[in-house]
């Protein structure tokens, strides 16, 4: 026993020497940058895990978890480990899965983060703790296919911590950790993607219900039309899909919440600051964008007066030919595929930045989460959006990876570790 535990403090100890995960602003990893670039998010996710005390609560619900590599390190950490070593310190953790067969045939039970977490937790949902599939070609509220070959999916990429200590004791509850990306060797060395980590009891216990309510609908009919919102008074106000049309038609612009988003903003004001008129600039990086509806919102406010700016990676010719709508005025519009030590890095990330008149406002916003601007992420899958209503939080997204994803996409800066201000990104 006291070999056990000078092993159990060793551990820890060697934990809690890495720094503290980053709460209240953005992480971004860098696919061209060095490992530690790369794997900036797995860091942030570990960092949080490695932090929850004994008696505490982590719940994640995640589409493709399925890194394979079996080290762990500091700059690599293996997140199926970190979650296991929560357990074995006395933590419940509770994880819920996309299966994962819609994709390549395989399911995620064949893959090593499952079978790593299924021998630890078990595989009982009504247990403290345990890991769980949601069915096979179907999310666990989200279960119909739209079109003749899209299935539902459970495409959620958040974890949940009731408590963590930092190193330096002290204690922070009501934990978020959101992301758009997947946990996969991709998502580190070949796409660009951002996380956010946030302290805020109503929104944190909107995350809860809903991990509930994905637990409770994996087994059965599910809701199609599951979609709700938090608070609009809250600083990180949420939105839970699926969202089910009203008239039958999947591009239905009245029930497409991006557009109700983009129907808020107002492309000209005058300056709370400076009594000076200005445009209101909206700037999205975007994996899949095919929602005709959001295109033809943005080209609107193209012609209202507001800069719009997209960096993107997939985007059908619907959408294309409805962005040119812009009655002569200019739009930017970057598509992103670039060759970088044998890769094709481009951005996974979903988030769009809106910074100027919205509402009755001038308060910049982000809108970040799983949530692409592709069909299926609005009408059959589980999915979650967070607007962020905070100028610092909008800043770091424009100035620490906009400017740099989209510049690297279209051909002005080289694929590096730096940042535009030339600051090495580690």
């Amino acid at each position: 026993m006291q070999v056990v535990s000078i092993l159990l403090a060793l551990v820890s100890a060697t934990l809690a020497a890495e720094p503290d995960p980053v709460i209240g602003l953005p992480v971004f990893n860098d696919p061209a940058g060095n490992e530690a670039s790369q794997y900036a998010i797995f860091q942030q996710l570990a960092r949080i895990i490695d932090r929850v005390p004994a008696g505490q609560v982590i719940e994640m619900s995640w589409f493709e978890f399925k890194t394979s590599y079996t080290t762990d390190t500091a700059d690599k950490p293996n997140i199926p480990q970190r979650l296991v070593k929560a357990h074995q310190r006395g933590v419940n953790v509770r994880v819920i899965l996309d299966d994962n067969t819609k994709d390549d045939g395989s399911s995620s039970a064949d893959l090593y983060p499952y079978k790593t977490l299924a021998a630890e937790l078990g595989t009982s949902d009504t247990a403290p703790s345990y890991v769980v599939l949601c069915p096979d070609k179907k999310g666990c509220i989200a279960k119909r296919k739209i079109y003749t070959d899209t299935y539902a999916y459970n495409h959620n990429k958040f974890l949940t911590a009731t408590n963590v200590v930092l190193n330096g004791g002290t204690s922070v509850s009501n934990i978020v950790f959101q992301s758009s990306g997947n946990l996969g060797t991709w998502d580190a060395d070949t796409s660009y993607n951002n996380a956010i980590t946030w302290s805020e009891p109503s929104s944190f216990t909107n995350y809860k219900k809903y991990f509930q309510d994905l637990r409770s609908n994996r087994v059965g009919s599910g809701n199609d039309n599951y979609y709700w919102v938090g608070s609009t008074n809250d600083v990180f106000k949420t939105h839970f899909f699926p969202r089910q049309e009203t008239n039958g038609d999947l591009n239905q612009a009245s029930t497409d919440t991006v557009v109700s988003i983009l129907n808020s903003v107002k492309c000209s004001y005058t300056g709370e600051s400076d009594g000076k008129t200005h445009q209101t600039d909206v700037r999205i990086v975007m994996w899949s964008f095919t929602r005709v509806s959001v295109a033809e919102k943005l080209a609107e406010l193209v012609r209202n007066g507001c800069w719009v700016d997209i960096t993107y990676t997939n985007m059908n010719d619907n959408v294309k030919n409805a962005l040119k709508n812009t009655g002569g005025k200019s739009m930017g519009l970057t598509a992103c595929a670039v060759t970088w030590q044998g890769r094709n890095v481009r951005p996974h990330s979903k988030y769009m930045l809106i910074d100027g008149a919205y509402d009755d406002d001038q308060i910049p916003r982000v809108f970040t989460g799983s949530h692409n601007y592709a069909m299926s992420s609005l009408r059959n899958a589980d999915e979650s959006l967070v607007r962020i209503r905070s100028a610092d939080i909008h800043s770091a997204y424009l100035h620490q990876n906009f400017y740099k994803v989209r510049d690297t996409c279209s051909g002005k800066i080289a694929p590096s570790k730096r940042d535009v201000a030339g600051r090495v990104m580690f």
